[in-house]
């Protein structure tokens, strides 16, 4: 009998019932399963080794948390297995793996069976003599700033999680229409670019923030990164499209799109992001990588 390590992130007054049906469901097809509070209890960590495989339920900041401490622990060249439980707002992650968050977690964990894999490559950065990772992207302009304005944004009168990605559309429809054009110096393996750019985004899956899809041709294991950028020239025609996304109709953009193993950024630009996460650097430049197949997903 196969042992399941269960990592919850709960919305508040939901964890009981949460608990109790979703191990239920795993215990039904025939695993042995522990659960853990992510949010509250650290003791995941010293048995996520122990289990067959990990499955993460929640959205993709949940996920972030729970690789970082896999990739904390890469240098004894331990490998886990894990699946997802789609339950945060954008899940962007769970998209890229052709999972369907209105499917019942029921009929996801009797997929589990099956022993479908997706191979995972994950994106490393240098900044400022520091290291990190990422999963979904990094990048300059146009995200750090609409991260930044969601922070300070008053959220508690949403109710759906469809109310919120249309609120961070609204607002990026916004900074795209005012946001300051930076000079970018960009050595993508052992070719050089240079512009100026609203938005440089390095891409390891083909969407990010609200569910934009940036590089729809991002594939999730094939060792490349796709570098997207939009133009100054661009900024009306990217700002209709965000608009046209808000009011559900038919658009589509010409993103400009490279693919690369190995990145170098530098910029007077210092604001970045990474995945969802807002970062100041010192000195505006970045190296970043590619690493090939660090995870496995069941599917």
């Amino acid at each position: 009998m196969k042992q399941v390590i269960l990592l919850h992130n709960p919305n508040a007054g939901e964890e009981d019932h949460f608990k109790a049906d979703l191990t239920k469901a795993i215990e039904k097809e025939g695993y042995r399963c522990t659960y853990f509070s992510i949010k509250e209890d650290e003791q995941w960590k010293d048995q996520f080794y122990e289990a067959d495989f990990a499955v993460v339920a929640g959205g993709d900041g949940t996920v972030r948390k729970v690789v970082k401490e896999l990739v904390r622990r890469e240098t004894v060249n331990t490998r886990i297995t894990m699946a997802l439980l789609p339950m945060g707002t954008a899940n962007n992650l769970s998209k890229a793996l052709s999972l369907d968050k209105e499917t019942s977690f029921e009929n996801h964990v009797k997929a589990w069976k099956y022993n479908k894999r997706r191979r995972f490559d994950i994106g490393t950065l240098t900044y400022d003599d520091r290291s990190d990772f990422f999963l979904e992207g990094i990048g300059y302009g146009i995200f750090p700033t609409l991260i930044q304005t969601m922070e300070k944004v008053d959220v508690s009168h949403l109710d759906t999680t469809e109310e919120h990605l249309q609120l961070a559309l609204e607002k990026l429809h916004q900074i795209v229409l005012t946001a300051e054009a930076y000079h970018y110096t960009i050595y993508a393996d052992k070719r050089k670019y240079e512009g100026r750019y609203l938005l440089l985004e390095v891409m390891n899956i083909p969407s990010i923030g609200p569910n934009l899809m940036l590089a729809p041709a991002a594939q999730i294991d094939d060792g490349y990164l796709d570098l997207v950028t939009i133009t100054e020239k661009e900024r009306d025609a990217f700002a209709l499209h965000i608009k046209k996304i808000i009011d559900q109709k038919k658009t589509s953009f010409d993103f400009q799109t490279l693919r690369a193993k190995k990145i170098k950024i530098q910029s007077i630009n210092k604001n970045i992001h990474i995945d969802d996460k807002y970062v100041s650097t010192s000195n505006g430049f970045l190296t970043i990588e590619i690493h090939e197949h660090l995870l496995d997903f069941l599917k």
